[in-house]
């Protein structure tokens, strides 16, 4: 009886223990349930980034809120008013428009009459090119960013990651996202790029210390794709009376229209994105077309010191290149590669001059394409003075070797001047210019002539029986107005400048300059 006692004992103990065990592992279980399942986490929703997720990646907008709305819907409405405005149709498709990056309250106006007539190509623009100035960071070449995405408060817009990396390959540019982190020239324009494009990657580049030459030269294959545009933000002068500022912004605007891709960087916060849309312009026979010329002025009143903003756009004239443009175009690419090389041959030369012995380039010291015929003008100027000019109206020899000759007769038989001497050497500064052939202007009378000239563009010859004369591009430095500019080519050439008659023949020319110490 007793040991019935005790199994029973033993029995309710067991139970006793393997009840408790159930009930102590159902309250883990609960517990655990309610730590993973129902109880906040340590860390914060705000702090969310999913692992692996590209969209990460992004750079914040810097300036939303302060150049324009920080919240999408009051964004989306103020570029909605801007857009709901008439606007110049393109009949061919813009491939660059420049445009203004300043506040939306002052140049918003002016941005829109770029943007709008992308509307009818929004379908075959798929990748947009940004290049805008560097205001925070000083630095050499172009910056591209290693982000994804750029955001704005519309939204997150890819970054074309193969053509970054194509131009990352070109040693004049670098990943910099520091130059990107508060520069506002590109993200100003993202806006307007989402409110009127579908489907689009941009390749955003802000500049510092830059060669448009090496710049143009970088993008111009892009820029030959049909799918791609190139936005181009600069504003105009800066902080100056009213006055000033339209004085000094039709003379951009000017030169704008004539094709010079020597903008002062002193009007334009923006000058180096011009000259390269002006010599890609020029290279792909793009033509600009202002659409919009005004000032904070205009819009604020306050006429004291105001800001310039304008807006152009760039696309095909449907017009066939004359021969002049192309042989420009090939000399643009022929000072590239060996624009040094002749310097170089001039700089022997007037070396050798003032011992009174000629310089002859040899085969061995030069590349073979330096042996090609070419016309060349040398100019020397000393303390911005001209110091002696001589040159050639046809390619009769190696243009190297041509470069030699003129910098000889340059130095030593410019009747103008005496001869250079050799402690004068440190003090000279060497140009060349590398000419184009002839076209010849047809003409109705004087008038019709003049209107037909471009200053800053166009070389000059002319021709009466026995008397002729030349001007060189360059001498519009000096002579800007077309008519004196003619007068006075009249005079070198032998004429009175109230001299006309229909029977002088008349060429234009164009030139390539190649300078020492060229930025």
């Amino acid at each position: 009886m007793k040991q019935n006692t005790e199994a029973e004992k033993q029995k309710r103990w067991k139970r006793l223990i393997w009840t408790a065990l159930i009930i102590i592992t159902l309250g883990i279980a609960n517990y655990l349930y309610f730590i993973y399942k129902v109880s906040s986490n340590h860390a914060l929703s705000t702090h969310y980034t999913s692992e692996g997720d590209p969209m990460a990646q992004y750079r914040n907008p810097a300036v939303a809120g302060l150049f324009y709305p920080s919240d999408a819907e009051n964004l989306n409405h103020v570029v909605d008013i801007q857009m709901n405005v008439a606007y110049q149709k393109h009949l061919s498709q813009p491939k660059i428009i420049i445009v203004p990056h300043a506040g939306y309250q002052y140049s918003a106006s002016a941005a829109a009459q770029a943007y709008l007539p992308l509307k009818d190509y929004a379908e075959t623009i798929k990748t947009v090119i940004l290049i805008g100035p560097s205001h925070y960071v000083a630095f050499d070449g172009a910056a591209l960013s290693d982000n994804n995405y750029f955001k704005t408060p519309l939204g997150l817009l890819p970054i074309n990651k193969e053509i970054t990396q194509e131009l990352q390959h070109n040693k004049l540019f670098s990943i910099n996202s520091k130059a990107h982190e508060k520069e506002h020239s590109v993200e100003v324009q993202l806006p307007f790029l989402q409110k009127i494009l579908s489907d689009f990657t941009i390749v955003p580049i802000v500049y510092g210390n830059i060669n448009p030459q090496d710049l143009s030269n970088a993008l111009i294959d892009y820029i030959k794709r049909p799918d791609v545009l190139l936005v181009v933000s600069a504003d105009l002068s800066h902080y100056h009376k009213y006055e000033d500022a339209v004085l000094m912004d039709n003379y951009t605007a000017e030169k704008i229209s004539e094709g010079q891709a020597d903008v002062d960087y002193h009007h334009s916060c923006g000058a180096g994105g011009i000259n390269t849309a002006l010599l890609l312009s020029s290279k792909l026979n793009l033509k600009p077309e202002v659409l919009a010329l005004i000032n904070s002025g205009d819009v604020s009143g306050d006429k004291s010191r105001v800001v310039g903003y304008g807006a152009w756009s760039f696309s095909h004239s449907g017009v066939e290149i004359s021969q002049i443009e192309r042989e420009y175009n090939g000399l643009l690419g022929f000072s590239a590669e060996y624009g040094q090389q002749l310097l170089l041959a001039a700089r022997k030369s007037l070396a050798m001059a003032v011992e009174n012995n000629k310089y002859r380039p040899s085969r061995r010291e030069y590349d073979d394409h330096l042996f090609d015929r070419g016309a060349v003008f040398v100019t020397l100027t000393k303390n911005g003075e001209l110091r002696g000019c001589v040159g050639s109206l046809y390619p009769r020899q190696a243009v190297v070797a041509d470069v030699a000759a003129n910098a000889y007769s340059a130095a030593l038989n410019d009747g103008r001047f005496s001869a250079l001497t050799a402690d004068e050497l440190n003090d000279i500064q060497v140009s060349i210019s590398l000419l184009t052939g002839y076209e010849k202007i047809n003409y109705q009378d004087e008038q019709d002539l003049l209107a037909q000239l471009r200053p800053g563009v166009d070389g000059l010859v002319i021709r009466d029986g026995n008397r002729q004369g030349l001007f060189l591009p360059s001498v519009w430095e000096q002579i800007p107005n077309r008519k004196d500019f003619l007068n006075n080519l009249k005079l070198k050439a032998g004429m009175s400048p109230s001299f006309w008659s229909n029977d002088i023949n008349v060429y234009r020319f164009r030139t390539v300059e190649i300078k020492e110490n060229a930025n």
